[in-house]
């Protein structure tokens, strides 16, 4: 499992708190309601985001032949966090996340939730 941690920033905003991005695998453990989105591309691959109040993620789930990564942020404390991405599974830890975007390349379709 590859896991990065960094304190997030955004122009104009103090952002405290410690941001963790890795693959993960399993669901939100406090029973919070989660909200999901999933999409296929043209390539025919299907991804598959989650959003609860503490994480966001999305998944490459298969099929097809995109070559794109699995790509969130999170709006939380006020700001969009950067963007990151993983091959296969990428999620980000943090309390009080309010939206999430999701998408399956650099400059693909965002999807939001909620």
């Amino acid at each position: 499992m590859r896991w990065k941690t960094f304190a997030p920033a955004a122009a104009g905003l103090a952002l405290g708190g410690t941001l963790l991005v890795g693959p993960s695998a399993g669901a939100d453990p406090s029973g919070v309601r989660m909200d999901s989105v999933t999409w296929k591309r043209s390539c025919g691959t299907t991804y598959k985001g989650w959003m609860a109040n503490n994480y966001a993620r999305t998944v490459k789930a298969g099929g097809g032949t995109c070559q794109g990564d699995a790509w969130v942020r999170v709006y939380w404390a006020g700001g969009w966090s950067s963007w990151e991405h993983h091959a296969r599974d990428i999620e980000v830890r943090l309390p009080g996340v309010a939206r999430s975007q999701h998408k399956g390349c650099a400059d693909c379709k965002v999807y939001t939730l909620p």
